[in-house]
């Protein structure tokens, strides 16, 4: 169990952390080239299988360097579950590429560029319509910045929920021979930050929620749901033959207009998905 049970958590962290990155990469890749990227059920289940091979190689060392050590001799029954490498500057290594670049820096830099380039091309864009009131201007103002409202947290969250983690791992790992009182903080505020990192995976549900109304029926349908996987099926249904519809009445519409309106790009219609649909 010593070896099992860390290789598990770094696996389960890595994952986590490469799958927000996936998702961030989706959405940027969405809103800039709509058509040219997207994203078919084998695709998907590529990626998801790349994310989880990258997780489970990565992080071989804590399966062969976590073992249980003698901490008192005069207790020989008392073992504590810790890493030990063969050369203490490997692991030390170890952490700044596999851990702390590769699983926080990196990643928080990927998701920061996507939601920028986002932002930035969801505030240059118009939603389509026919009318130019002010009215139909201040919804879009509205919608706009409840996607920067959220975009800006999905990062901030990323960001606090693992600072403390990597933080405490930094200062363990590169700071020299700890202090007893800093072992009594350490001892506490560990499991607290291994709790918090972890809980990072379960908050963009909920922050999705919070700021988008359809994400909130759509909770309340699943939970209210028996069968929910059927249920699902039906409500995208439902949507599909509802954006075909609307989609063939906005064609007619522009055809017939022709020598007075302007046919917007495809991707202004990408965008306009955002605001009406996913709120990112």
């Amino acid at each position: 169990m010593c070896k099992t049970v860390p290789y598990i958590q770094g696996v389960s962290v890595a994952a986590s952390v490469y799958s927000l990155v996936a998702v961030s990469l989706d959405r940027f890749l969405a809103i800039w080239w709509p058509l040219k990227c997207q994203i078919t059920k084998k695709r998907a289940k590529s990626i998801i299988m790349f994310i989880w091979f990258v997780a489970l190689t990565t992080t071989i060392p804590w399966a062969l360097y976590f073992d249980l050590v003698i901490i008192f001799s005069d207790m020989p029954s008392v073992q504590l579950c810790i890493e030990v490498w063969p050369e203490p500057a490997n692991g030390s290594l170890y952490f700044l590429t596999a851990n702390l670049l590769f699983c926080y820096i990196f990643p928080m830099i990927l998701i920061s560029m996507c939601y920028v380039l986002i932002f930035i091309k969801v505030w240059k864009r118009d939603i389509p319509t026919d009318t130019k009131d002010a009215q139909m201007k201040n919804m879009q103002q509205k919608s706009k910045v409840k996607v920067i409202k959220m975009l800006v947290a999905v990062v901030i969250l990323f960001v606090i929920s693992w600072l403390p983690l990597y933080a405490i791992f930094a200062r363990i790992k590169l700071g020299g021979e700890i202090e007893p009182w800093e072992d009594d903080i350490l001892s506490i505020a560990t499991p607290v930050a291994q709790w918090l990192g972890a809980s990072n995976s379960c908050i963009n549900p909920i922050l999705y929620a919070f700021f988008n109304k359809k994400y909130r029926k759509g909770f309340v349908a699943i939970i209210k749901s028996r069968k929910c996987c059927g249920r699902l099926r039906y409500y995208e249904t439902v949507a599909m033959m509802s954006s075909s519809t609307s989609t063939r009445k906005s064609s007619h519409f522009y055809n017939n207009n022709s020598s007075t309106k302007k046919i917007p790009p495809v991707h202004d219609f990408a965008v306009s998905y955002i605001y009406n649909n996913t709120g990112v």
